[in-house]
């Protein structure tokens, strides 16, 4: 590629990359240095630069992960893949297809009996612990869905098992609340307000799968309390996690009574039930944050003379 080429194309900062592919900066960073999976071109000041082809390469990674495939096969996969996209590969036809599922549910389900044990165990630290390590490889999203979900699930199948859920859903509270921090819109930034009607965690897991500025509520907030904070920011829009259905003097006290001035979403297992149909999106938590509308850009504050 010439020197000409090369400057037409649209090169990406780590923080563009996490927020189009939905990775956080840290699991980019281990791809890269851990595993070799990524190979990011540096500034002269040694900053990290992403081309398209590396963007793609990326999102293939999220891909694979999302199968359940463990992070130490992913480069062999992709590796083979490059191989059969390349014409004229005579002895293409020739080798055993592609090990899709080689080594799927491997790393979740080990981690599923680690953090079992840990739970039976009341050891908090050794469940933080599974979760960083996880994290750093493999993703919010990936973390969340592939271990979290079925975990909570079987947890909350059991009577027996009532002190462990509530263990899980404390350190989960805990450690999806402290990166939820991180993504509080500043000054000049749009962002969503997600609200709880019921589980406050599951505004925290769906703002740990989007790449938009988020303010995450702890539980439901007056109508038109949130109508004066959209409305005095002029960039903001609400979506309302619903898996518990409130009382009739809640509903009117929490929701608005007319179509808001400002972009609202509803999302959860009784989203359509609660709310009009034109506010619900459905999907999962990935597909529901690419399904929100752009929001507009946040009123200027005007200096005072």
């Amino acid at each position: 590629m010439t020197m000409p080429e090369r400057q037409t194309l649209p090169l990406l900062t780590i923080q563009g990359v996490s927020e189009r592919c939905g990775v956080n900066a840290v699991t980019l960073r281990a791809w890269e240095r851990r595993y070799g999976l990524i190979q990011p071109e540096r500034t002269a000041k040694g900053h990290r630069r992403y081309t398209p082809a590396q963007v793609e390469r990326v999102q293939a990674i999220v891909e694979w992960l999302n199968k359940g495939v463990p992070i130490r096969q992913v480069r062999d996969l992709l590796d083979r893949q490059a191989d059969s996209a390349r014409p004229n590969t005579e002895s293409a036809g020739d080798e055993s297809p592609t090990q899709e599922n080689a080594g799927q549910g491997e790393v979740w389900q080990a981690a599923h009996r680690e953090m079992l044990a840990a739970l039976q165990d009341l050891n908090a630290q050794r469940i933080e612990q599974c979760l960083n390590r996880l994290l750093r490889d493999y993703g919010h999203e990936a973390v969340i869905s592939q271990l979290s979900d079925p975990l909570r699930q079987q947890l909350a199948a059991s009577a027996s098992l009532a002190m462990q859920r509530a263990l899980l859903d404390s350190v989960l509270m805990q450690k999806w609340s402290a990166r939820a921090l991180s993504l509080v819109p500043g000054r000049r930034e749009s962002g969503w307000l997600l609200v709880p009607f019921g589980d406050p965690l599951g505004v925290l897991e769906l703002a740990m799968v989007m790449s938009s500025p988020v303010w995450c509520l702890s539980g439901p907030v007056a109508a038109q309390a949130l109508a004066q904070q959209a409305m005095a920011r002029k960039g903001c829009g609400v979506l309302w996690w619903v898996d518990a259905m409130p009382t009739a003097a809640q509903r009117e006290k929490w929701l608005p009574q007319a179509q808001p001035a400002f972009p609202v979403r509803a999302w959860g297992p009784l989203a359509s039930t609660l709310m009009p149909s034109d506010w619900v999106i459905t999907g999962t938590r990935k597909e529901v944050a690419n399904q929100l509308p752009p929001l507009p850009a946040p009123q200027k504050s005007r200096s005072r003379p």
